[in-house]
This record gives structure tokens, C-alpha cells and sequence, in this order.
């Protein structure tokens, strides 16, 4: 099953081993995003694809602030060229932004707006995936997966879910593992 996004065409042409799982998106109608409420589309996807949050990842689009010239885990060049990265942690959990920052290398972190994720990834909030985003982003995935042997994320868009071994996740991502959920 394809829908075209950008997601699954990448994960179509790169012959990498997943199944699309279609799911009821929560109906929202914008006065709750436009009040700055947020919508809990991972819950909300977990429960209806029947999955427990702890397997079901979201993906939360962040901006990186760099020390000029610090060295990082990325290597020095890819640090000060990055300005955004996305961070994949369960919908059960939250992720602590400090440790997102340390992971990426960077001196701090901070989540996009709405329209900048989708300026940066050409998706919407709740439908945010890793894969075939406008540009190639650096990842950082919560080290909870690696217990997993396989986990949910995002298609691309709301309302379809990508199941794929956590071990494709990280080698195809070539994905940074860290513990990043959890307190400041």
C-alpha cells in the first residue's frame, strides 16, 4: 500500500522492509492549534492502531543553537552547518530538549513552530516523518527503541503509520541513540 507521501515513496525506493498501517486521525478544526493547544495525535494513533504508546514514536522537529566551532557528535562541519534535526521519542514520553541538544552535539534546542515544521520538512504537525523530509534532517532517537524489536512512526501523514524494525530505523536514518526522553 503507497499513498505517494514523500515517506513511503523513500521507503519504497530504497527497499526498506515496512508496513503502512491506516488508522481514524483525531478531527481537529484549527481553533485548537490557533488557541496553542496541542493535539495529541500519538495517543490518539496508538490507541486506534491498537498499539501501545511506548512502540508508537513521534517525531518532533527541532531547531539547534551551536557553540561556534564546538565539536560535536555530528563531527565539527555537519554541527555548524545543521540548524534543525528531528528527535524520535514515544508518544508516551516526552523528550527532555536538553538532552536532545547534547545528543545532537549542540548547545541548545528548541521545538519548531507549526508552520516552520512544515517549512523545514514539507509535512504537517502529527503527520511528521523522518523519512523524505525537503532535506536530508540529522535524527536522534530516544534509546528506549532499542529494546524494541519494532516500532510506529509517522507515514507522512495523518492517519497512516510506517511499522519498521527499530534496527532498519536507526542504520537507514543512520540515526544518533540516545537517552533523550525523560527530565531537564
Amino acid at each position: 500500500m503507497s499513498n505517494g507521501t514523500p515517506a513511503l515513496v523513500h521507503l519504497v525506493r530504497a527497499k526498506i522492509p515496512h508496513q503502512v498501517h491506516q488508522y481514524e486521525a483525531p478531527a481537529t478544526d484549527g481553533s485548537a492549534q490557533a488557541r496553542g493547544e496541542r493535539i495529541a495525535y500519538g495517543a490518539a494513533a496508538a490507541e486506534a492502531l491498537g498499539v501501545p504508546a511506548a512502540q508508537l514514536f513521534k517525531s518532533l522537529v527541532v531547531a539547534l543553537e551551536h557553540a561556534s566551532g564546538a565539536p560535536g557528535v555530528l563531527g565539527a562541519s555537519d554541527v555548524r552547518q545543521e540548524k534543525y534535526g528531528i528527535a524520535l521519542v514515544s508518544v508516551d514520553r516526552e523528550a527532555s530538549l536538553k538532552r536532545v541538544a547534547r545528543a545532537f552535539g549542540a548547545r541548545r534546542a528548541e521545538l519548531l513552530d507549526p508552520a516552520e515544521v512544515t517549512k523545514v520538512t514539507g509535512y504537517v504537525i502529527g503527520g511528521v516523518s523522518p523519512f523524505g523530509t525537503k532535506r536530508p534532517l540529522h535524527v536522534v532517537i530516544d534509546d528506549a527503541a532499542l529494546a524494541l524489536p519494532h516500532v510506529y512512526l509517522s507515514a507522512g501523514q495523518r492517519g497512516l503509520a510506517i511499522e519498521i524494525s527499530s534496527a532498519d530505523l536507526i542504520r537507514r536514518l543512520n540515526a544518533i541513540v540516545a537517552p533523550i526522553a525523560g527530565a531537564e
